[in-house]
């Protein structure tokens, strides 16, 4: 009684500099980097993993997204935003009964203020470093994307909010970042890394992204989910890789 398919939701892309995913490499090489949202079919009702974009950017990205809409370009359609997502599967945002964030950056919470009601599940020291978060990367935290009365309920490290789902603090790109293991009633195993791993070249190289809040727990992090993947059999699905993005099954294909 768990998890029965997984739907990978594109929601648009950003573009960034290799550089910034990968410290000290492909410096000024430009990618076109995916955003999605990850939908979990359970017995317990449609759960989300992270936001995406904001749907407001598509008629004033300035007010959406700030200097961020100079500097890291995002690129959304009206066909990428959530709720257009949602129904092509014949969802409302709604219908949505649980909300799971790898953490609270811009580009993964975009969509958040719609869910009123469901719980939005996040670790606790994530919520609280959003709110005050340090000079230096301060800039990927956005307000208009997260602070709202909303139905958060933090966690502490790791814990399983549903059978079949497993949240697994990963901290380093942030202080509260938390990873989601998928397990399928009858299928594979998945993790989600979010940016703890955002291109498959992070964990082939053993180099991490340059806009990391703390590079050495970004590391530890990058070694645990290499290790859980070996045990558990579960395959690694990196947040912002181009090429492996291009080779999944996307909405309204089921991934898996």
């Amino acid at each position: 009684m768990g998890a029965k398919e997984i739907y990978l939701l594109p929601g648009g892309s950003i573009e960034i500099d290799r550089s910034v995913f990968l410290t000290g490499m492909d410096l000024g090489q430009k990618l076109k980097a995916p955003v999605y949202s990850i939908l979990i079919i359970h017995d317990e009702g449609p759960i989300l993993i992270d936001a995406g974009l904001n749907p407001e950017g598509l008629k004033d990205p300035g007010q959406a997204w700030g200097p961020r809409a100079k500097v890291i370009k995002p690129s959304l359609a009206k066909e990428d935003t959530l709720q257009s997502r949602l129904k092509q599967l014949g969802l409302a945002l709604s219908d949505i009964k649980m909300v799971i964030l790898t953490h609270l950056h811009w580009d993964h919470t975009g969509s958040l203020r719609f869910f009123k009601t469901a719980p939005i599940i996040v670790q606790k020291s994530e919520y609280r470093f959003a709110l005050h978060p340090d000079a230096f990367v301060s800039a990927q935290y956005m307000e208009n994307h997260f602070a709202f009365t909303l139905n958060y309920q933090l966690v502490e490290g790791d814990c399983m909010p549903l059978p079949g789902l497993s949240l697994i603090k990963t901290p380093g790109h942030t202080p509260g970042h938390q990873s989601i293991l998928v397990r399928l009633d009858q299928g594979g195993s998945y993790i989600f890394p979010g940016d703890a791993i955002c291109l498959m070249d992070n964990l082939r190289l053993k180099i991490p992204s340059s806009n990391n809040w703390n590079n050495q727990q970004a590391m530890d992090s990058l070694h645990r989910l290499e290790h859980l993947s070996t045990l558990l059999d579960a395959r690694i699905i990196p947040s912002h890789d181009p090429h492996i993005w291009e080779g999944l099954k996307k909405s309204p294909e089921p991934f898996a």
